[in-house]
């Protein structure tokens, strides 16, 4: 779990220095755990072991929260360009409807068109993002617009890796990476994050991730 911890560092790095810079939101972030923390999580959620290790030592904080039947989960904010949340573990079950879980209303039924294996742990504009558990390393997937998932990172680790690059280039551009009359993704943001992206990722994850995080 070295490679998943030095991106985890990583990530929570620019996370913080961007949120104190810039950030939009208080508490409401990904934090790690002083001691190790056996997550509470629902037993039809598959958890591969970087998602078990992900959710032991990290919490999701989201302080308005707290006492409510809101969702429990971590803003992280790109710039002006994009804000994904990650769903703490004891809400998984909960992000799971319309994806594994479909109906209005309990008992809900599984799809037939959903891979169970899939875990969707983290979304942007109510599309999902989602962990291969049943794979080596838990490559991640994103679908958007309704359509079938497409890999965007080969691993857990890499993904927080590729969010890291894209929050400290967000805040290199102070925040604005988007242009306020197009609202299109600046060029030079672009040209900046995709040599490093692509060698992280390669070409094709690369693009996936841009269409998902609508940078392109």
């Amino acid at each position: 779990m070295d490679k998943l911890d030095a991106a985890l560092e990583r990530f929570v790095e620019q996370q913080d220095l961007y949120n104190e810079a810039y950030g939009l939101f208080k508490n409401h972030d990904l934090r790690p755990r002083e001691q190790p923390h056996q997550p509470e999580v629902d037993i039809r959620i598959p958890l591969s072991p970087e998602l078990l290790h992900l959710y032991t030592h990290y919490e999701m904080r989201d302080a308005n929260a707290e006492g409510t039947l809101k969702m429990k989960n971590a803003a992280v904010e790109i710039g002006d360009a994009a804000l994904l949340f990650f769903v703490a573990p004891e809400h998984l079950h909960r992000q799971q409807h319309g994806f594994r879980w479909i109906g209005m209303h309990e008992p809900y039924e599984e799809s037939p068109s959903w891979t169970t294996s899939h875990v969707v742990i983290a979304n942007f504009n109510d599309d999902p993002l989602i962990v291969d558990t049943s794979a080596p390393n838990s490559p991640v997937y994103a679908a958007f617009e309704g359509g079938e998932p497409k890999r965007i990172a080969d691993s857990l680790s890499n993904l927080f890796t590729a969010l890291a690059i894209l929050i400290e280039a967000a805040r290199s551009y102070g925040g604005e990476v988007k242009d306020e009359e197009t609202y299109e993704t600046k060029p030079e943001y672009l040209e900046h994050v995709e040599p490093l992206l692509n060698d992280l990722l390669g070409e094709e994850h690369t693009e996936h991730l841009f269409e998902y995080l609508s940078l392109r």
